[in-house]
């Protein structure tokens, strides 16, 4: 059966709003868009992260930087199966590394459910690609 239209449409809005969140500095944004189980192996993270508050308070490291990170996605592929979604891609972070700012590219998968109508993310991972 061919996946609806606007699941693609969700769930890719979704993304979306994810990277505006993470953007303009806003932890809060960023984690009401997780389910209270999900799962992040996050692109600095030194492991993984399992609970609300070890989202909230990786998220808050990042926004608080005295110059905040920011990401532009360059490719995605969003996939939905009966309730569940998975959307991997490409995106380049920019970030001021050692004084300067820099362009790093990176990867994500990210993994949803459908709660009534809404798509959360269940599973985050991200890492630089390597050079």
């Amino acid at each position: 059966m061919p996946t609806p239209p606007e699941d693609l449409h969700d769930v890719t809005a979704v993304t979306q709003r994810w990277i505006s969140a993470f953007n303009a500095s806003d932890p809060a944004g960023i984690c009401a868009l997780y389910h209270p189980e999900a799962v992040l192996w996050g692109t600095t993270a030194p492991s993984m992260i399992t609970t609300p508050q070890g989202l909230r308070a990786y998220f808050d490291g990042h926004c608080a930087a005295a110059s905040p990170p920011s990401i532009s996605l360059d490719a995605q592929r969003v996939r939905v199966y009966a309730g569940t979604a998975i959307n991997s891609g490409s995106y380049t972070l920019h970030a001021l590394v050692e004084g300067r700012q820099r362009a790093l590219p990176a990867r994500f998968s990210f993994t949803y459910c459908k709660v009534g109508s809404d798509w959360l993310i269940v599973d985050h991972h991200s890492s630089f690609v390597p050079a």
